[in-house]
């Protein structure tokens, strides 16, 4: 595509977007948030030199939808993810591969000290006396859950940009439970607005239109009680009983806005037993708390190699691939020392399978030299080696012959890894 036509791509997502800002309040919602926090960023979206993450651009119709309603949400939804996606794939052809990896491992580190931050918040929380130091961390520990969940999403999206792969609605972005303004009341989105969101229902019909039926199919969001899921298996009457308890007083916290409390529960949640995870979820789900599922995945993704690896073999035990995927890709945020522990602990489950994809993204998210640390990360270098380069072959096959490479640069005999 020429350039002129990858900048229009990016000037007519700006155009939106300041139609978008135009019709919110700079003092307050998301988007005061994002004003005082990063200004000239902002403004660098705005301008159309910058795309913003997904996430600013979901909690900017967040805002919409308490400022004008859910219908005209909806339609700047539909425009948005339509010129997103035109978007960032314009950016990502101008500036280059090394700049999205160069973003990718600014991601981490974001995502490294946001964890560190939250996990430390969560201790005081849980030693401090009821009352208003209670209170004061339990926001602070809410704002600090926040900055992690985007972090995790930026992480995501970046994933998905360098592998190439067609964005369609973004990743899923954890947060919904803060509410830094109420509703205000006022007009309908002006004409910018309307014709955006004109324009970018109809390019989306259109391109549905032109798809064929099993490819939007393939498309649609799949649930974790999707069709063919196998029934965890029974648990003891007194853990269904804890795990039910406890779902119950998260729903009430939520009911309440207490967000804090409520992710603690989350952060214990995701400490019981292993094989409780798969019936904390469907719980969570059958209670309306869907939105808390990726949360409890995340804080689980944070536990060390060996309970991460059970809980990723009770997850697929149960039939819940795609929760099981994604705590596997979070998982490998994590020194590739443990990423080894993790992998080995799944073999050693009989999850061989498991095993391959928490391997292949390692390979998709680090450079081949971190992968190849596996060699010197482990102590069955012949049994996990040989995994990570089947991993790369089939899931990330132009990364292999770097893996290669990176292997033998480190004197890694071809004994261990199987290649000829």
């Amino acid at each position: 595509m020429a350039e002129e036509q990858l900048r229009d791509s990016l000037g007519e997502f700006a155009y939106f977007l300041r139609g978008l800002t135009g019709a919110l309040d700079e003092a307050g919602g998301w988007y005061g948030v994002f004003l005082q926090r990063d200004p000239e960023g902002l403004r660098a979206c705005l301008e159309g030199r910058e795309v913003p993450p997904w996430d600013v651009v979901e909690s900017l119709l967040q805002d919409l939808s308490g400022r004008y309603g859910t219908q005209v949400a909806a339609e700047a939804g539909a425009c948005a993810r339509q010129l997103y996606g035109a978007a960032v794939a314009a950016y990502d052809e101008l500036t280059g591969p090394a700049e999205l990896r160069a973003r990718l491992d600014a991601a981490l580190g974001e995502l490294r000290d946001a964890t560190r931050r939250e996990s430390d918040l969560r201790a005081d929380l849980e030693g401090a006396e009821p009352g208003t130091e209670a209170d004061a961390l339990g926001q602070e520990l809410a704002w600090a859950a926040d900055d992690m969940a985007r972090a995790q999403a930026r992480v995501q999206e970046l994933r998905l940009r360098i592998e190439g792969s067609e964005w369609t609605e973004g990743p899923p972005l954890v947060v919904g439970h803060l509410a830094p303004h109420e509703p205000a009341a006022g007009p309908v989105a002006g004409p910018v607005m309307e014709e955006a969101a004109a324009k970018g229902a109809a390019a989306a019909e259109g391109d549905q239109g032109r798809k064929p039926a099993k490819e939007r199919a393939a498309e649609a969001p799949e649930s974790g009680t999707g069709t063919g899921q196998v029934p965890p298996l029974p648990l003891p009457p007194h853990a269904q009983q804890a795990v039910a308890t406890a779902v119950t007083h998260l729903a009430e916290l939520r009911a309440a806005g207490r967000g804090g409390e409520a992710h603690a529960v989350l952060c214990a949640a995701a400490r019981r037993p292993a094989e409780e995870l798969p019936f904390i979820a469907q719980e969570l789900e059958r209670c309306g708390l869907d939105a808390d599922v990726p949360t409890l995945l995340w804080e689980v993704a944070c536990l060390p190699p060996v309970p991460l690896a059970a809980a990723a073999a009770a997850l697929a035990a149960a039939g819940r691939a795609r929760d099981c995927a994604s705590l596997l890709r979070q998982g490998v945020a994590r020194p590739v020392g443990e990423v080894a522990s993790a992998a080995r602990a799944l073999l050693d489950d009989g999850c061989r399978a498991e095993a391959r994809d928490l391997l292949a993204a390692l390979v998709r998210t680090r450079t081949a030299q971190e992968a190849a640390g596996l060699a010197d990360a482990t102590d069955v270098p012949e049994v996990l080696l040989p995994l990570l380069l089947e991993a790369a072959e089939e899931s990330v096959p132009h990364r292999y012959r770097d893996l290669v490479h990176a292997l033998r640069m480190a004197g890694v005999p071809d004994r261990l890894t199987g290649v000829r």
